[in-house]
């Protein structure tokens, strides 16, 4: 009896560690990391569970003027349509986070956000809208096609079928439906985050991405952000797995794609915009401390190709802020870029 007993306490005494262990880690670390509730969503301090980075920022809007998403459309005037990825959608990343609400504001525009049709990109949910009828009802001026750097020669390299449609009534009831969403999971205190923040503050010491995550982080030569560790950049891995992707045949491929498109629209009096979102790590890949990465050469090649269609080079317009040095033109904890690259491409672009 006296040896069960002995038994259960020590049972109890591990329970009892093991979970004011954790109470303690989420407490002081995790918690602050993997939480919308002290500050929006660093995607990559989140997702690599990287402290120092943190970069604390709640939902802001100063503009005097919002653009309208798609489910809010009741047929009301329309200048511009922006269809994208995340760089289109993520709303509560800070302070005025979307491009489109700085158009709206700094050109006076009335600017309408869509998202992509299900099972298409935004350049071929752009066919089907002409094709379907879609942008005769809406009659805009201009679309802005947004996709980020890493995803552009996948998606575009390919040939896209020029004749694809879908009946407008189903596009329309897609579209008073259809919303980005983008949140962190819901987590308690105990959960396996715990651990993998003590493990990952380790095996970064020995790694570049904790061998297993997703999420690398290299030193830089200058300090560009705000926060703790201002001389750190996370950035995603695909960032630099896509490199070899932007070849200049696929490259070559992605533009006449594009400048078809362009001419499609352009006999709808429609101007195409085509904007690359620039990756975090090639717009800070000069600045990496002895950088065993290659460099990205996606804009250097899409620059010399013949363009129909208007394009936004992102790349140029934020290198420019980075040179000057500029801090926080991306979030240190966050794929995404803040209001000043949003702000400063918006007074950038001519309609």
């Amino acid at each position: 009896m006296k040896k069960y007993k002995t038994w259960v306490f020590i049972l109890v005494g591990i329970l009892m560690l093991f979970v004011g262990v954790n109470a303690v880690i989420w407490k002081l670390f995790a918690e602050d990391i993997l939480t919308f509730k002290k500050y929006s969503d660093g995607d990559l301090a989140r997702i690599g569970y990287i402290v120092g980075s943190k970069q604390y920022r709640k939902p802001e809007f100063t503009l005097p003027r919002k653009h309208i998403e798609n489910a809010e459309y009741r047929g009301q005037r329309v200048d511009v349509i922006t269809i994208g990825d995340s760089f289109s959608n993520v709303r509560d990343n800070g302070r005025d986070p979307l491009y489109q609400d700085w158009i709206a504001s700094v050109h006076n525009q009335e600017v309408l956000n869509i998202q992509p049709l299900q099972d298409a990109n935004e350049l071929l949910t752009v066919v089907m809208l002409l094709n379907s009828g879609y942008l005769d009802k809406v009659k805009p001026r201009s679309i802005i096609v947004e996709t980020v750097e890493r995803n552009c020669a996948a998606l575009y390299k390919g040939r896209i079928d020029l004749r694809m449609r879908r009946p407008l009534r189903e596009i329309e009831d897609y579209f008073r439906k259809a919303s980005y969403r983008s949140s962190p999971p819901e987590l308690r205190f105990l959960n396996a985050g715990n651990f993998k923040f003590i493990f990952n503050g380790i095996l970064y010491r020995f790694s570049d991405n904790a061998f297993f995550s997703s999420v690398y982080i290299r030193d830089l030569d200058a300090p560009f952000f705000s926060v703790k560790n201002d001389r750190r950049l996370l950035f995603y891995r695909d960032d630099i797995k896509s490199i070899p992707n932007a070849t200049k045949q696929n490259i070559r491929s992605l533009n006449d794609n594009i400048n078809s498109v362009a001419d499609l629209l352009r006999r709808k009096g429609i101007t195409l915009y085509f904007m690359p979102a620039a990756d975090k790590y090639n717009m800070y890949s000069g600045h990496i401390v002895a950088n065993p990465y290659p460099k990205s050469v996606f804009f250097e090649l899409l620059r010399e190709m013949p363009k129909r269609y208007v394009f936004v080079d992102t790349k140029a317009i934020l290198s420019g802020e980075i040179r000057k040095g500029e801090k926080d033109i991306y979030y240190a904890d966050d794929t995404h870029w803040s209001w000043k690259a949003v702000k400063r491409i918006a007074e950038s672009v001519e309609f």
